[in-house]
């Protein structure tokens, strides 16, 4: 093939992709490092070109390859932001600049607190807006993610400081009855984009003075909102969109273990979906395969979306180790190893660990009897996977500046978290 035509096809790649969305979530972490491979092909394509005899007869095409990196890690970037504004990617995203984070009032319980009250109240307002023009309100839930235990950190006076704020709220949904898994996902986010744009709308025409209206529709995500405290400090919400069929799931899959940072949880759904070929993200386990052979493939499979099939095996955090272990075997009642009827899921009211690895353990040695997997090899792999994903979270916040005891402080959770699971995959 020559280089023209591995361009050509490189970019119909992302091209079809980002259009058709054939594995891989738009602006997910899987998204972003599909994109991130494309740009490692091309850079690694044009450097084959100055090599060689012919390498004079080829600045034409280094240019242009130059052009499609430069044109792809803009597509990256606007998937990125996409990503934090929906919430499949985590990164903290401060919205001011550095030359204004001093306005930032430092996150303890009690600011937490008061934030989230201005914010319940601005959602209320908005919700009032949304009647008005005849549209149908949002609901707000809960705090999620590193201040999920906020309330019990104010009553217990603790100084515990949190990375961000992240709450999440329920988009309405009318349109019941939908079996199709990628119709409902197109639906999903024809609603989001419709719901932010009506939130811009609302701040426009009502212009809450509880909110910093600037940075506040600065950037792709106004869902992202400044709050303006009674102090005069800013402080600033995510919003978690969710939907009526994922509350129950939202409200366990973004809780972390009290104590413990949330990425590290994360992280274990994600080194199981790995081995299993299979998303446990923000809607429940997700499943894609060929139509044809039923093969389970990864979000970063090439082949048109036409010839696959999308299904959701669960959106019970409870449950959702013992439903996976019923699709996988194909019987609806299983013969349970007792690790997976202890821990078939998560409990949401009491988020553990260990709670998650035990029941990872009994998932592995039930497909184990039932001749699926090696059930070692199976623990094995998710250690691993799980490991590197740790490894590579903090090396991310490394690369935005951590200072060094932070970074230490970091390495420490890791190999406390390695340690449980590691534990409990070898008891």
């Amino acid at each position: 093939m020559s280089s023209s035509d591995l361009l050509r096809e490189l970019i119909r790649e992302v091209t079809v992709q980002l259009n058709d969305e054939l594995q891989v979530e738009y602006g997910s972490e899987s998204h972003i490092n599909e994109l991130d491979t494309l740009i490692s092909n091309l850079q690694f394509l044009k450097k084959s070109l100055r090599k060689g005899e012919n390498r004079h007869k080829h600045r034409k095409e280094m240019h242009r390859l130059q052009d499609a990196i430069g044109a792809i890690r803009y597509l990256k970037n606007s998937a990125r932001r996409s990503g934090i504004k929906s919430g499949l990617l985590k990164e903290g995203g401060l919205k001011l600049p550095p030359e204004k984070r001093e306005m930032l009032a430092p996150l303890n319980p009690s600011v937490v607190s008061q934030a989230v009250g201005i914010y319940k109240n601005l959602l209320a307002e908005w919700n009032v807006y949304l009647s008005s023009v005849g549209e149908d309100p949002v609901k707000p839930l809960r705090t999620v993610g590193s201040v999920s235990y906020y309330q019990q950190d104010l009553s217990q006076s603790s100084d515990k400081k949190y990375g961000d704020v992240d709450y999440l709220v329920q988009f309405p949904f009318e349109h019941e009855g939908i079996e199709d898994e990628k119709e409902r996902r197109k639906i999903e986010r024809d609603i989001q984009k419709k719901y932010q744009n009506l939130f811009v709308s609302f701040l426009n025409e009502r212009q809450p003075l509880t909110v910093d209206m600037d940075e506040t529709l600065r950037g792709s995500s106004p869902l992202m909102v400044m709050l303006i405290l009674p102090d005069g400090q800013l402080a600033q919400i995510d919003t978690v969109v969710t939907f009526p069929r994922y509350v129950g799931w939202m409200e366990g899959r973004y809780t972390p273990e009290r104590g413990i940072k949330g990425y590290t949880i994360g992280n274990l759904y994600k080194a199981l979906g790995d081995y299993l070929v299979m998303t446990i993200g923000t809607d429940g386990v997700i499943v894609r395969s060929k139509k044809v052979s039923g093969e389970r493939v990864r979000v970063s499979s090439r082949f048109h979306r036409s010839a696959e099939n999308i299904e959701n095996i669960s959106t019970s955090i409870r449950t959702f180790l013992r439903d996976i272990a019923r699709y996988i075997i194909g019987e609806e009642e299983i013969n349970e190893h007792p690790l997976l009827s202890g821990d078939p899921g998560v409990d949401p009211e009491n988020v553990k660990i260990s709670s998650l690895a035990k029941g990872i353990k009994g998932l592995a040695l039930t497909l184990s009897a039932y001749g699926v997997y090696n059930s070692d090899e199976m623990l094995n792999t998710v250690l691993e996977n799980y490991s590197s994903g740790l490894r590579k979270n903090v090396e991310n916040k490394k690369k935005r500046e951590l200072d060094d005891k932070s970074y230490q402080k970091l390495l420490d959770v890791n190999n406390q978290v390695l340690n449980i699971v590691s534990k409990e995959f070898n008891s």
